[in-house]
């Protein structure tokens, strides 16, 4: 009935495209132009004149305002900003290898750093596609009492005005929460914004066998006396504390998440290496607090993971054979593992039976250290500090709600346990809106034992949240994540905004 016809033009057809090798192909170029990148902010801060550094970054600078890959940006400026094995981590001003400043008026400076942050909260206002957040009203009402708490305290014990633009500074990198929200607006950004990152962790884990095996940390190389000998205090070993432990922790999170999930093409292998390493670095450093932490995420994703013996038998594989490698070719021993990282870290459950006296850090935060900052609280226990001279002399790295105590109060304090609260109740009500099958279930799971992690740290040594760029840049990506599977979590109409 139907003829065989002859056309007189023959219809092209096209070859099928291969989309995942394509995609791979993307991303190789784009891992090698970060390294590229990375490598000759390297060179003009440690090699190059002032001159030549300020120009390469303003220069980076302007090509981030006008290109549409978002993304590379946040990821390039994030791992500046958490300082990979120590580099660009000094920010002293007589300092004559940092990141450069910039004066455009008289008492005023910002580095490259704080220039991005200030430029792509105008492109975000601008460009970027507006999203809804689920955190804006606790965090409108942590911001409202923040500046009545400085007015207030300001009156009452003064401040200065450097003191006052550096603390200024960091809370404007809050905005990061909604520049990246409204700037990478896409799933495979989000995604792409990540594997960028993942590949600084093995230049880490570097620097810390570098440091055992010539007693010498490698940012010394470039930047003399930058660091000083760190020693186990058990055992009285070279302790290789890395730079970059955000970083670190970031890597770990976020290859957990993919873990748990199959809507993309990152190969398991790759990203059981990415969770190993990043633990080896935590277990070589011997930094209690991070290997509760690390463990605890690690069995928030256990208990998430719908493939729990699979993954774990493949986490524990590559765990095995890297350690091996690393034991067999002589880099590093046996001996150095067991003796000197593990000693510190059986430490923890003296500490957890209550004995702080076997921890010689913990017994001295206790004795010498926690007297000091609680007496300076106790002359303004319900409003704290503010931004004082108070607050800067008495501000201490070991202790993590206490400074937020010293410098908002009490009040402060119940605000952000508030902020807490509102983040796992939101990550909990989209859990609850799925069904029992939902392919979002693990990764929200997973995301509030991470939650729950940080509050562990922010409540014993780990202040998150206040004084330092590296750990606002982190914080605000961090629930910016949070944001988006939640985003994704309920609804597919706005998956494009989803991880």
């Amino acid at each position: 009935m139907f003829r065989d016809i002859s056309l007189p033009w023959k219809p092209e057809i096209s070859a099928p495209v291969d989309v995942t090798a394509r995609h791979r192909t993307h991303t190789v170029r784009e891992i090698l132009l970060m390294a590229s990148l990375l490598f000759a902010s390297f060179y003009v801060v440690y090699m190059a004149s002032t001159d030549i550094s300020r120009v390469f970054f303003l220069l980076l600078i302007v090509t981030f305002l006008f290109t549409r890959q978002n993304y590379f940006w946040f990821a390039f400026f994030f791992i500046l900003v958490q300082g990979p094995g120590y580099l660009w981590a000094d920010y002293s001003g007589i300092s004559l290898h940092r990141l450069p400043m910039y004066t455009p008026v008289a008492g005023m400076t910002f580095t490259p750093i704080d220039i991005f942050v200030l430029l792509a909260f105008v492109k975000a206002m601008f460009t970027g596609r507006k999203v809804r957040l689920g955190l804006s009203k606790v965090m409108t009402v942590i911001l409202a009492y923040a500046v009545i708490c400085v007015v207030i305290t300001g009156l009452l014990f003064g401040t200065d005005i450097d003191i006052l633009a550096w603390n200024l500074r960091w809370v404007f990198y809050y905005t990061l929460i909604i520049s990246f929200l409204f700037l990478v607006k896409k799933e495979h950004e989000v995604r792409q914004f990540i594997v960028l990152i993942f590949p600084v962790v093995f230049f880490i884990l570097f620097t810390q066998i570098y440091y055992l095996l010539s007693r010498i940390e490698f940012i010394n190389l470039f930047d003399p006396g930058f660091r000083g000998v760190t020693l186990n205090t058990v055992t009285g070993d070279l302790r290789p504390v890395m730079g970059g432990i955000l970083l670190v922790f970031f890597c770990f999170i976020s290859a957990l998440l993919m873990l748990l999930s199959d809507d993309h093409k990152i190969p398991r292998f790759f990203l059981y290496t990415i969770v190993v390493t990043s633990f080896l670095t935590v277990f070589l450093s011997a930094t209690r607090v991070w290997f509760i932490i690390f463990s605890i995420v690690f069995i928030g994703y256990v208990i998430a993971s719908k493939k729990k013996i699979s993954s774990t038998l493949g986490i524990v594989s590559v765990l095995l054979l890297i350690t091996g490698g690393i034991i067999y070719s002589g880099v590093l021993s046996h001996e150095l593992l067991v003796n000197s990282s593990w000693a510190r870290m059986r430490q923890i459950f003296d500490l957890a039976r209550g004995d702080f006296f076997a921890a010689q850090t913990a017994m001295n935060r206790i004795v010498v250290q926690l007297p000091v900052i609680m007496n300076t609280i106790k002359q303004s226990p319900l409003v704290g500090f503010g931004f004082s001279v108070i607050t800067m002399e008495h501000y201490d790295d070991d202790f993590g709600f206490l400074n937020t105590v010293l410098m908002f109060g009490a009040v402060g304090f119940i605000l952000f346990l508030g902020f807490f609260r509102r983040v796992i109740a939101l990550l909990s009500s989209s859990l609850d809106s799925l069904g029992n099958n939902g392919p979002h279930r693990p990764r929200l799971k997973m995301m509030i034992v991470v939650w729950l992690s940080i509050l562990i740290g922010y409540l014993t040594t780990w202040d998150f949240f206040t004084m330092y760029f590296n750990k606002v840049f982190f914080m605000a990506i961090i629930i910016a994540i949070s944001e988006y599977l939640v985003i994704r979590a309920r609804g597919p109409l706005r998956k494009e905004h989803a991880l």
